[in-house]
């Protein structure tokens, strides 16, 4: 864009000086993302090149990458961008190192998990920018790639305390980018100043015609007013045509204007806008032109050479050039630029959009590089590239086995929809004579039944599929599916009876747990067996994330708490192992749960607090809002309110998650529990109420109404629950849920047989072992308290006490005052704990306890940065706050600074 002689840049003075302060602000240390939005020709890469130019000349290095229209290939702008700096990849933590080794095609690996890409780039950019400040230029981002699209989007906001700046052009707006600078159309008084900059001696009324047909828009001001003057022609009066159409029939004009040797050349340019500049010559070689035959462009200000690559003087140049040509001289240009270009993914796509009609070889080219796709984890290009293989491809099975790939790469790139509509088009194509096929294509509609809104194969479907199955293990994994359906589907019992059967009538397969996995899974409240569990462990990292949970779920819904906390963490270990972030994220919130019912509120807490983090990073808001109902009723227990009311109001605020049940039932139960603490109990139990919405969050969450039905009156409420718990404990023979059926009933009985319910409730405890510790403590704490009031002052002491000691072991700091009050009402000498290091500790962030407990076990900043998703320099950062917290010095001390939250 011109220049206005006072101004700078015409009528962009506000939006140049917001510009100009977040770059100020980059400098000293405060970064963020800026998104620059507009539609063409609005001016976004003028005040952009400004600002990258005032940037340069202050001493910030500038970084950049720009977007292609049409471009195809994973990562393509990531590695543009960050190639300058690459020589940092040294010092990141392996898995970060080596997931953009293998992005960039440096490494051999499975493909890398987006999260943990995100952070690598991160982590990149926090070393370059130790030598000063840093400018990330992305031009474009509209036509970006989307593989980078979706690591670029992840910076914005983890750039606050760096200073780098990240600067995208874009025509859509992008929520994922804290400001966003909004181009409108210029003022008339700026656009006349700007038309009289640019054409001063443009007669008054085309001048009028020109003002009057831009609409404000600086390049059409700048295009059309250089029309006018140069044709002379005549303006077309009242025509309402896109302003993109209007430009690029401006563009058009002067395009035609050329002589047909370099008009064919243009073409060729339009064609591969990614190709250098010594691909495009010998590509205009093959088709009988020159280099030479580009010089009138250039003259013309249409074409110009930037680096080794061409560039034209308008997006809409290449556009407008590419679509206004026909299919035949598009489809020449791509066949020369295939014959020359030496990238492989760049050539099969030149070579695919040059095929008429089926072209096997195209398709095969296309297949590999799809497969190079998915092994680097571009989801999205390796969907595109088979899908268009399979379109090339004559072969009914190749086509099939195409698709199918494609949808599984959809899936997992998160296009649902693609991904349902990729698995219509495979069913269509696939005979059932192609077993792994079918499977795959099975397995992949199965997950995407589980985790999205599709349909899906019924039940039903898959158990007929399976009895196709001629191998047993392949069979049981496809009944596997079915049992998992069950049990996330509540499938009513004719379509559970069916499964079980064709699961009993399949033989087993020695070593493997699948068979006795799926039957758990169809019958309500089975226990699974520590064994079967344990030769399962070894199956893992085989089966997909919700089968997994399914199992964890199905533990805790019969009672088993320490089932299902075994099945979360071999979730946890599995896909942490696998760089599969997602799965890992649900498998933490899951664990969560289990080991906050288990005692371990620590535990529960840096699990709670871990999945909210990366459930926010990974746009999963249902597990986010999970992970903070279990941070807040941890928090209520160890008497912390405020962080529990905050942690109540993040689950509540995020969007959509309200509407799913469990998320309901725990929010419910969280509210309760505080409530309860607080001495609210009518809230108590209206909040309690609630979670009978989701029957398993209910089955434990139930064990707390008794108390506050006592004070106001409803054991009827107790009783209803205790039903219901006592039956699944006697199913699956759980003692913990045993022992809580048993206190509750003694909370609202009568004297007369209250005693014999807490005797029995105590008895369970000791039966159920550590795991429900913090369950015999409360149990005891009841039980003492009841003693006292009949005057069995002796034993009453015994159980506080004993409730006191276990309270303040697992810090419980509400039910300990409780308890110390209780035993001076006994008439105890009671000692109240200073507490010095029990405060240092719980002044820790969530991030800072969990890093400070995995340095206490000797990793090291960067063993950290890959356990729990952060970059080394952050993990340095907290550890550096944390000591000064904690008051040491070095991390031998962390141990005995820790005590009891440092696990075991």
């Amino acid at each position: 864009m011109p220049e206005h002689p006072a101004t700078g840049l015409v009528g962009r003075q506000e939006e140049t000086a917001r510009l100009r302060a977040l770059l100020t602000g980059a400098r000293t240390g405060h970064g963020s993302g800026v998104l620059v939005e507009g539609e063409a020709g609005i001016g976004k890469t003028a005040l952009v090149e400004a600002l990258t130019a005032e940037a340069a000349a202050a001493g910030t290095r500038v970084l950049r990458c720009r977007g292609v229209r049409g471009a195809a290939t994973g990562f393509a702008g990531l590695h543009e961008l960050l190639h300058p700096v690459l020589d940092r990849l040294e010092a990141l933590p392996p898995r970060q190192r080596q997931a953009l080794r293998v992005v960039f095609g440096a490494a051999e690996g499975t493909a890398p998990d987006r999260l943990l890409l995100s952070l690598a780039a991160l982590g990149v950019l926090e070393e370059a920018a130790q030598d000063g400040p840093l400018l990330l230029l992305v031009e474009d981002l509209h036509w970006l790639d989307r593989s980078t699209v979706e690591v670029l989007t992840f910076l914005p906001q983890r750039l606050r305390e760096l200073p780098v700046l990240l600067l995208a052009t874009s025509r859509e707006r992008d929520r994922a980018f804290p400001e966003t600078v909004a181009l409108e159309p210029l003022t008339p008084a700026d656009a006349e100043a700007l038309v009289a900059a640019r054409t001063p001696g443009l007669p008054g009324e085309r001048r009028r015609v020109v003002l009057r047909e831009a609409l404000g828009n600086p390049l059409a001001l700048t295009e059309l007013a250089t029309a006018h003057a140069r044709t002379d022609r005549a303006a077309r009066a009242g025509t309402r045509v896109p302003m993109s159409r209007r430009l690029e029939e401006t563009f058009l004009g002067e395009v035609e204007e050329l002589p047909g040797p370099t008009r064919h050349a243009l073409l060729v340019v339009a064609a591969g806008e990614d190709a250098t500049r010594q691909e495009v010559f010998e590509a205009l070689g093959g088709l009988g032109l020159s280099a030479g035959d580009l010089d009138p462009a250039e003259r013309a200000r249409l074409l110009r050479g930037t680096g080794d690559r061409f560039e034209f003087r308008h997006p809409l140049v290449g556009s407008a050039l590419y679509d206004a040509a026909g299919s035949v001289a598009r489809a020449a240009a791509h066949g020369a630029l295939a014959a020359v270009t030496r990238h492989p993914a760049r050539r099969a796509m030149h070579r695919a959009s040059a095929a008429v009609g089926w072209d096997p070889g195209a398709a095969a080219e296309l297949a590999a590089v799809a497969e190079t796709a998915a092994r680097q984890g571009a989801g999205t290009e390796a969907a595109a590239a088979w899908r268009r293989a399979a379109a090339l491809t004559p072969d009914r099975d190749d086509r099939a086995r195409h698709l199918t790939a494609a949808a599984e790469a959809a899936r997992r790139a998160g296009a649902s929809v693609e991904a349902a509509a990729l698995l219509a088009e495979a069913r269509a194509v696939t005979s059932p004579a192609l077993r792994a096929t079918v499977r795959r294509a099975a397995r992949t509609d199965w997950v995407l039944s589980m985790t999205a809104d599709h349909r899906g194969r019924s039940t039903s479907e898959l158990v007929a599929l399976a009895e196709g199955e001629p191998d047993a293990r392949d069979r049981l994994e496809v009944l596997v599916w079915a049992a998992t359906r069950c049990h996330v589907l509540q499938e009513p019992p004719p379509v559970r009876a069916a499964v079980h059967t064709a699961l009993r009538d399949t033989p087993t397969v020695p070593g493997s747990a699948l068979r006795d996995v799926g039957l758990a899974l169809v019958v309500p409240g089975a226990r699974l067996d520590r064994d079967v569990v344990d030769r399962f462990r070894a199956e893992a990292p085989d089966v997909d994330g919700v089968l997994l949970n399914a199992l964890a779920f199905s533990a805790e819904e019969a009672g088993d708490l320490a089932t299902a906390e075994l099945c979360w963490t071999t979730g946890v270990d599995v896909h942490h192992a696998t760089a599969r972030s997602s799965d890992e994220v649900i498998a933490l919130c899951g664990r969560a749960s289990p080991r906050a019912g288990l005692g371990d509120l620590t535990g529960a807490l840096t699990d709670a607090e871990q999945a909210y983090r990366l459930g926010l990073d990974l746009d999963l808001p249902v597990v986010a809002a999970m992970a903070a109902t279990v941070t807040a009723r941890a928090r209520a227990w160890r008497g912390e309110r405020d962080r529990a009311q905050r942690a109540l109001d993040e689950a509540r605020a995020l969007p959509g998650a309200a509407g799913f049940a469990r998320v309901a039932a725990s929010t419910a139960w969280a509210a309760g529990v505080a409530a309860l603490l607080d001495g609210r109990h009518a809230d108590a139990l209206a909040d309690l109420a609630r979670t009978a919405v989701n029957g398993p969050v209910a089955l434990w969450a139930g064990a707390d109404l008794a108390e506050p039905a006592a004070r106001t009156g409803r054991p009827d409420l107790v009783e209803e629950w205790a039903r219901t718990a006592s039956a699944v404990a006697g199913t699956g023979g759980s003692a913990h849920l045993a022992l809580l059926v048993e206190r509750s009933r003694a909370l609202v009985a009568a004297d007369d047989v209250a005693g014999t319910h807490y005797e029995a409730a105590l008895a369970h405890g000791r039966r159920a072992g550590a795991g429900a510790d913090l369950d015999l403590a409360r149990t005891r704490l009841h039980h003492g308290e009841w003693l006292r009031r009949g005057r069995r002052i002796t034993e009453a002491r015994q159980e506080l006490a004993a409730a006191l000691r276990s309270f303040e072991a697992h810090g419980v700091l509400p039910l300990a005052d409780r308890a110390r009050q209780e035993l001076r009402a006994a008439g105890a000498a009671v000692v109240v704990p200073a507490g010095g290091r029990e405060e240092a500790v719980r002044s820790l962030t969530p991030q800072e306890l969990l890093v400070v407990r995995l340095a206490a076990q000797g990793l090291s900043n960067k063993e950290i940065a890959d356990q729990v998703y952060l970059s080394h320099r952050t993990v340095g950062s907290h550890l550096s706050h944390a000591f000064a917290k904690l008051h040491v010095t070095r991390r031998s001390q962390l141990v005995g600074a820790l005590g009891p939250d440092l696990p075991g």
